[in-house]
């Protein structure tokens, strides 16, 4: 990949001191880690809105009719303001061409689950709500990727996520040379192991979305927005050891010709022990990879199985 996919923020992850009390919430992996492989753009909702720092805490308060961005001391509603900066800001991001979005947990406007909501006249606040500014992103951009910065510790979430922002970052490259029916049949045969491995389901009814889609003589970018939304929204439960053993014997499969008895039931063994979390992903894929190159027999769908995320990531022999 030539260019670094871009990844949009919370300013305050990135070590930007934005937060209501003037402090940042640094979260290193990004900024220290990850940031060589993705070019990071921070953003902060409340401030964008015009709130300074230090500023008044401000809450999601649920009135009975609707949910409202308020600060509970003087009663001031900033719900308009953010509800316009949102949609401004979303489509400036996705124009600029961002291929995720880290949002800051807890957060009343950046909060994508469990976020505060108090009911007006009340102390005690539920845990159901969402961030006002990553409601109208997601609603608006739902074949995004998203996560909070919390999830991201566990390197299985992560490795998921970095993998979903890749495909994407992958998508939207070839959507710049101009989509086509052949185009998108070559993306989708492309990454047909590595959706095969996240998403089993995901593979088949998105091959069904494509020939709907050009039946219906539907515009080849209109296709392809809805394979990348159908795809995303699949890509969402995180991925589990069994459907990727299974997409690596599938591979096995079709090389078993070329390995001796000895090298296939090794092969076997280093997988089923990787299904039953003996091992990680890693030790399968090196074996998986050395095999297929000393075979000859290296495709597009299995480079993009087997590389789904940059080695140098760290995260591959965590997971």
């Amino acid at each position: 990949m030539d260019k670094k996919p871009m990844l949009a923020v919370s300013a305050c992850l990135l070590g930007k001191k934005v937060r209501y009390n003037g402090d940042a919430a640094e979260f290193r992996a990004l900024t220290r880690k990850w940031n060589g492989h993705f070019d990071l753009v921070g953003i902060c909702p409340e401030v964008g809105i015009g709130l300074g720092v230090p500023r008044p805490t401000i809450r999601l308060i649920n009135d009975g009719n609707s949910i409202r961005l308020v600060n509970p001391k003087n009663g001031d509603d900033f719900t308009t303001p953010m509800l316009e900066y949102a949609q401004l800001q979303a489509d400036a991001l996705v124009e600029s061409g961002i291929c995720g979005f880290v949002f800051k947990k807890d957060s009343p406007s950046c909060g994508l689950e469990r976020v505060k909501v108090y009911r007006e006249g009340h102390v005690k606040a539920t845990r159901n709500g969402m961030g006002m500014f990553a409601k109208v992103f997601t609603t608006l951009y739902p074949h995004i990727p998203v996560i909070e910065e919390g999830r991201l510790t566990d390197p299985s979430q992560a490795e998921h996520f970095l993998a979903r922002v890749h495909f994407f970052s992958l998508w939207r490259e070839e959507g710049h040379k101009g989509w086509t029916a052949k185009a998108m049949m070559q993306f989708h045969t492309t990454n047909k192991l590595f959706l095969l491995s996240r998403s089993p389901d995901a593979k088949r009814r998105l091959g069904r979305l494509i020939a709907e889609g050009f039946d219906n003589g539907d515009r080849p970018e209109v296709v392809a927005l809805a394979y990348m939304s159908e795809a995303q929204k699949s890509l969402n439960v995180l991925t589990k050891n069994g459907p990727i053993a299974h997409t690596m014997e599938r591979i096995l499969g079709k090389l078993s010709h070329n390995l001796t008895k000895n090298e296939r039931q090794e092969m076997l063994e280093v997988i089923h022990n990787f299904r039953r979390g003996l091992l990680p992903r890693s030790a399968p894929f090196t074996l998986l990879q050395h095999h297929i190159r000393r075979c000859e027999l290296e495709n597009p769908a299995n480079q993009r199985f087997l590389s789904p995320i940059p080695l140098s990531l760290g995260l591959m022999a965590r997971v």
